[in-house]
């Protein structure tokens, strides 16, 4: 059964064609949203809007966490949901009743943590086929010679960096179905740690998409929906069976799912329900070249947008900073990318703040990767998936490495 979001797709590209945002002409760009949708009213609230297709290389990443690793629209999109979750539940704390949260309660009538209420459904939206596992045969179908030589599946190619253990590079070996893979796609790009969005997806079917540090005030988040754009009517068949197995059919066996559910908490391998729209995205490739456009290649900026911000409402990156800002003002509060490590770390210490008074201590550390730590039953849950007898053994990860700072820097 597919459902229809094409209204609601209309109101999220609506929304991006009111920002200041506009891709040089002959480039191409993806975007992702993510929304809310109450089941009984109907009511729809979009919360995040993002575009990008760049990552940053292994050796440019910062190590006060001032930047972001990974500009692909799904992935920032997701970070923009997680700051409007975190803020909303700021503004709960402070008394603003959340049409879309609900606080939990002990038997005790103590705080535990907050969940979606029970007729709200998380959907997200792509305007095209995920990279990675779920757009294999998706790609070759549009594959010319030059970059089919370049992803001869005849040469192994994997990714070697510290905590790893192999994970294919981009397209390579793009015959094999259910591998995980790294960003970018192609081969003579630098290589970055950076997992596939394919890949991400499937971690937030086990993990919710709300991270280790919301892992502390919010239950898990997970998709009831993937909406994907720009695939065409006699390929929908073969989208809908490689999305189905690469977000969550390769991790469907064995006794992982059972191991998953039978840990405390509210953790399971989810299985959202992928659909279709026709609504073209007018800087896709695909509307593009349809249209008659000499496409060049895909924008380096990414727009980064989401719902009911209390300061800026979208700001637009390139190489993971903010665009226009100087390297010498970088980590200035008011320079820094909403989204980056560093500014979801200083939004999680206000969300801890506003609830303190109401919830007992909760773990924590002085770093970010300290704090993250401390939320044990999530880094069971992860480990279960990454981890040595884990369906993701070969997930790429970067580590302590470059999450050594506090949340002063």
């Amino acid at each position: 059964m597919f459902l229809n979001h094409d209204e609601t797709i209309e109101q999220i590209l609506a929304t991006y064609s009111s920002l200041k945002f506009t891709p040089p002409p002959s480039q191409w760009t993806i975007l992702a949203s993510f929304f809310l949708k109450n089941t009984v009213t109907d009511v729809v609230k979009v919360i995040s809007i993002a575009t990008g297709t760049k990552c940053l290389p292994t050796s440019r990443y910062p190590v006060q966490g001032e930047a972001l690793h990974d500009s692909h629209a799904e992935v920032l999109a997701r970070r923009g949901a997680v700051r409007w979750f975190m803020e909303e539940v700021i503004r709960s704390a402070r008394g603003v009743e959340s049409q879309w949260l609900a606080r939990r309660e002990d038997e005790d009538g103590r705080w535990q943590r907050y969940a979606l209420r029970e007729d709200v459904k998380l959907i997200l939206y792509v305007s095209t086929v995920p990279c990675g596992d779920a757009s294999t045969r998706y790609l070759a179908a549009f594959q010319d010679p030059e970059m089919a030589a370049l992803k001869d599946s005849s040469r192994p190619a994997t990714v070697e960096a510290p905590d790893v253990g192999l994970a294919t590079r981009g397209r390579d070996n793009y015959s094999l179905y259910g591998v995980l893979r790294t960003k970018p796609g192609r081969a003579d790009s630098p290589p970055t740690l950076c997992m596939s969005c394919s890949d991400k997806i499937a971690a937030w079917n086990v993990f919710g998409i709300q991270g280790a540090l919301g892992s502390s005030f919010l239950e898990p988040l997970y998709l009831n929906e993937v909406v994907i754009g720009e695939v065409p009517e006699q390929m929908r068949g073969v989208v809908k069976e490689d999305c189905e197995r690469a977000l969550w059919g390769r991790l469907d066996v064995g006794d992982f799912g059972s191991r998953v559910e039978s840990l405390p908490g509210k953790y399971a391998l989810h299985k959202p329900l992928i659909s279709f729209t026709s609504v073209p995205f007018i800087n896709s490739r695909a509307t593009m070249v349809e249209a008659g456009v000499i496409v060049s290649g895909s924008c380096n900026d990414s727009l980064c947008w989401f719902a009911d911000a209390s300061g800026l409402a979208f700001e637009v990156l390139i190489n993971g900073y903010r665009r226009g800002i100087s390297p010498k003002h970088r980590l200035r509060d008011k320079s820094l990318p909403l989204l980056c490590k560093l500014s979801m770390f200083k939004l999680f210490n206000h969300v801890q703040s506003a609830i303190a008074s109401h919830v007992a201590g909760t773990p924590s550390g002085s770093t970010y990767f300290a704090t993250k730590q401390s939320f044990l039953e999530y880094q069971h849950i992860k480990k279960l998936l990454i981890g040595v007898n884990g369906p993701f053994v070969g997930w790429v990860k970067s580590g302590e490495k470059w999450e050594t700072f506090p949340s002063q820097c």
